[in-house]
């Protein structure tokens, strides 16, 4: 082969190498124990949250998907933040919305953040659930890492919730950055 091919098909293969493929969506989950809400409100097992370019996803699977108000807080680095929230009534109507202030910080103002394409999709056959925010929503797009903690409540009352600190208090994940 000649100098020259080779000279193009090193460039070619160091062009290829540098080239950065698609975001992949940062993930961060917390399991949390089978059995340990108070009351008969949503047990969770797991939470993952995504931080993809364009939108947070939030995947939360239960014991049993049963009557509850799940709440999701998102808080940015830095920044205040927004707690995503379904109050689920499988046999009614279930009300979502977008809250402002993180469980960190909670802030006055509005009872809801205007968030027209905020999603939550209940499949009580797999006692899951999927929240989907866009990221317009928080600071109008304009954030980086992200932690979560998630909490359900009854009739007023906190059920469950995670991550716990070691004193067994309300924790948060680690950060996760945008991807």
């Amino acid at each position: 082969m000649s100098r020259w091919k080779l000279s193009a098909v090193a460039l070619l293969a160091a062009t290829l190498a540098l080239t950065p493929g698609p975001a992949m969506a940062q993930r961060a989950a917390v399991t949390d124990p089978a059995g340990d809400a108070a009351g008969r409100g949503l047990d969770f097992i797991r939470v993952s949250v995504a931080n993809r370019d364009h939108r947070i996803v939030v995947r939360a699977r239960f014991v049993q998907a049963r009557r509850g108000d799940l709440i999701v807080s998102i808080d940015p680095r830095g920044a205040s933040g927004v707690r995503l929230i379904s109050e689920y009534r499988p046999n009614g109507t279930t009300t979502n919305y977008v809250a402002p202030g993180a469980f960190t910080a909670r802030t006055a103002g509005p009872p809801t953040v205007a968030c027209p394409r905020f999603t939550v999709v209940w499949r009580p056959a797999r006692d899951l659930a999927r929240m989907t925010m866009p990221s317009k929503c928080l600071h109008g797009g304009d954030y980086g890492a992200v932690r979560f903690a998630f909490l359900s409540e009854r009739s007023g009352g906190d059920t469950d919730y995670g991550p716990a600190t070691q004193d067994g208090e309300l924790g948060s994940s680690r950060f996760i950055p945008r991807g």
